[in-house]
């Protein structure tokens, strides 16, 4: 999708991408404006709003944005057993307290209204032993998947933080899921190692490597010995194929699903890129690799800073300055002028 723009709706769009990271709300509408012919934010809108894509935490542990018909396989998938938010509940029912009665009644309160992590902490304070933090509240309905995200939290330009609501009842078989959630997976960013596959997913390897083996792969060796897996019908573009150049929003899936990510962006550029606090820079890309970093703000004069991470060509700066003026002019509708300058990192 990255070597040509798809002609396909934002719903199966997000499915061919295995989801799409969503801490920061119009990165979604700049990576599917990256990948799909003539998209619009206004379909993606009008998706979340008929509830055919749902905003939750799943991956890592973080938001991202799926379709309704694939969150349950995700949701099962990406259950994070070692993390704070499942300690949460053990150390609840350590303490006596009904745990699934809790949830329900948090539960009940969300088909009320939908309430910020805050307020769901507040209203059910009363219920938590003094001992624990209030954190413990939200970890009952958010370390089950058991609530995902009001769908107004992933409209373009939404800052103002997390709203939550009650997650359909899952119904799929958990192997099932696993195995769906691997080929997905793989279709969108193999070939791919299982320590990738890991990266991305959050969990050991060894909690999806039945369902990887039940797939028809086949491997391939990296350029540095490492062994690949891909699905065996998958396509593998020829290495003299040209990459466009492209754009890539914060926190792009792109630079977040392999445990090596040379591929698409070299080591030395890790550290900039990637920060220390987990912020990935919107970038843009090159011959398919990582070449520079892209800001443009929402508000005020319509400009976009390009910060080149090293010398480009004439060639492929005019190709870089068309296509940021393109996103330029898509960002920033509500401006008949804007401006497109290089800006030293």
């Amino acid at each position: 999708m990255l070597l040509e723009r798809a002609d396909l709706d934002a719903v199966t769009a997000i499915e061919r991408l295995a989801g799409m990271q969503a801490q920061y709300s119009p990165s979604p509408y700049i990576g599917l404006w990256s990948r799909v012919q003539n998209f619009k934010r206004e379909e993606l809108e009008a998706a979340l709003a008929a509830q055919l894509v749902y905003k939750a935490t799943l991956m890592r542990g973080t938001l991202h944005l799926v379709s309704a018909r694939q969150f349950d396989h995700f949701r099962l998938a990406s259950r994070f057993p070692r993390h704070v938010w499942s300690e949460g509940s053990k150390q609840l029912a350590d303490r006596g307290v009904d745990v699934d009665g809790l949830r329900e009644e948090i539960l009940a309160a969300l088909d009320s209204r939908a309430l910020k992590k805050p307020e769901l902490e507040k209203a059910f304070r009363h219920r938590i032993p003094p001992d624990l933090p209030d954190w413990v509240a939200f970890s009952v309905i958010v370390s089950v998947g058991a609530a995902i995200n009001h769908h107004d939290d992933a409209r373009f330009g939404h800052f103002a933080g997390s709203r939550y609501r009650r997650a359909p009842l899952p119904v799929a078989d958990p192997a099932d899921a696993m195995r769906a959630v691997v080929t997905s997976y793989l279709a969108a960013f193999g070939p791919a190692s299982r320590a990738d596959i890991a990266g991305w997913l959050g969990r050991s390897v060894g909690v999806f490597s039945a369902a990887l083996d039940s797939l028809d792969l086949v491997s391939l060796q990296a350029e540095d010995g490492r062994k690949l897996v891909d699905l065996r019908a998958a396509p593998r573009p020829d290495t003299t194929v040209v990459a466009p150049v492209r754009f890539l929003p914060k926190w792009d899936n792109l630079l977040l699903a392999y445990d090596r990510r040379e591929r698409v962006l070299p080591e030395a550029l890790r550290k900039t890129v990637i920060r220390k606090n987990g912020d990935v820079l919107p970038t843009f890309l090159v011959d398919g690799v990582v070449a520079g970093a892209w800001e443009a703000p929402l508000r005020g004069h319509a400009t976009m800073s390009l910060s080149p991470f090293s010398s480009l060509s004439v060639k492929n700066r005019k190709a870089v300055e068309r296509e940021a003026e393109s996103l330029l002019a898509w960002l920033r509708p509500d401006s008949s002028r804007g401006e497109v300058a290089w800006k030293p990192i």
